[in-house]
């Protein structure tokens, strides 16, 4: 069954499609039989599978209970008008005769508010998407999209925002998060333009969770230009290796620059430990360099230290 729908009046547009419907999945009760198969190029065989169900030997039995699914799937467009206009004065000019009456302006209506929604719901998951864009003191760009399952790892969420602020100048600022079971992560950015200034900072973030990975990442970035143009950097990252090998890194970056003299410095260290058939190992890294440039002179230094350590081998 499917329903479909559309308006425009003065005030907004619109449409919408509604379907809902059953999916027969009795094709999966049929028992499949493969033969026998040698791999090419290769002597190995494969084993002959005999009657096989993937109704039943997959688990989607227990997952799905029947091969009888029903779904709703729904899709909403839409968009407000704004009854604001843009103005564009049109000069008119005439020397050998006088017009009486004459258009001086355009008018362009401004943009509205648009807004898209849309959802899908069976036996097995339903998934949920909002979007939207709305112009109005400053203009702002949102997403959700979403899931939820009886399974853990089909489900998620996923979320964003960005706006543009034009007041003293320029803005714009974005966030965006991601969750689930197994990964979580999160990003926000924000961009100043103004007449005397240009900021920028970035941070980043991430954490991964499976069965022979876990890991956290971290970054940060900032610059600006208020008293002389700077930018700095720095990476963070922790993994574990399923306790075979653990460790960290960590990155920093620092830059300067005028029109006399140009500088950047940066350092690194590093660590790892774990073990092998027993055996413990364990290691550091770390390492520092910086350039000081300038009409006169140069100035360089490199700083790299290193240790490692095997229980039984050798330090």
């Amino acid at each position: 069954h499917q329903n479909f729908s559309a308006g425009n009046n003065e005030n907004s547009i619109e449409a919408h499609i509604g379907i809902n419907g059953e999916a027969n999945l009795d094709f999966l009760n049929i028992p499949l039989t493969i033969p026998e198969m040698t791999l090419p190029y290769t002597t190995l065989t494969t084993p002959q599978v005999k009657d096989f169900s993937l109704w039943e030997k997959t688990g989607l039995k227990d997952f799905l209970k029947t091969t009888k699914q029903s779904f709703d799937l729904s899709v909403k467009a839409q968009y407000k008008k704004n009854k604001d206009k843009h103005i564009i004065p049109i000069p008119f000019y005439a020397k050998d005769f006088q017009v009486l009456s004459t258009p001086n302006d355009i008018f362009i209506p401004a943009m509205g508010n648009i807004t898209y929604d849309f959802s899908f719901k069976s036996g097995i998951i339903t998934l949920n998407t909002n979007v939207g864009l709305y112009n109005q003191s400053d203009i702002v760009a949102y997403f959700l999209t979403s899931s939820s399952s009886v399974t853990d790892a089909l489900q998620y969420k996923l979320e964003g925002t960005s706006s543009l602020t034009r007041k003293r100048g320029l803005k714009l600022a974005t966030a965006l998060s991601l969750s689930n079971k197994f990964v979580e992560g999160n990003h926000d950015s924000t961009i100043s333009l103004t007449k005397k200034n240009m900021e920028a900072s970035v941070t980043t973030s991430a954490k991964v969770q499976i069965p022979i990975l876990r890991m956290k990442f971290k970054q940060e970035l900032n610059g600006n230009t208020k008293s002389k143009p700077t930018v700095s950097s720095s990476i963070e990252l922790m993994y574990d290796l399923n306790s075979t090998a653990t460790g960290t890194i960590n990155h920093k970056l620092n830059l300067e620059s005028l029109t006399s003299y140009f500088y950047i410095e940066s350092s690194t260290k590093g660590d790892i430990k774990g073990s092998v058939l027993s055996i413990e190992y364990s290691g550091t890294i770390a390492s520092e360099a910086s350039t000081y440039l300038n009409s006169k002179s140069t100035r360089s230094s490199v700083k790299l230290q290193g240790t490692s350590k095997v229980d039984g081998i050798c330090n």
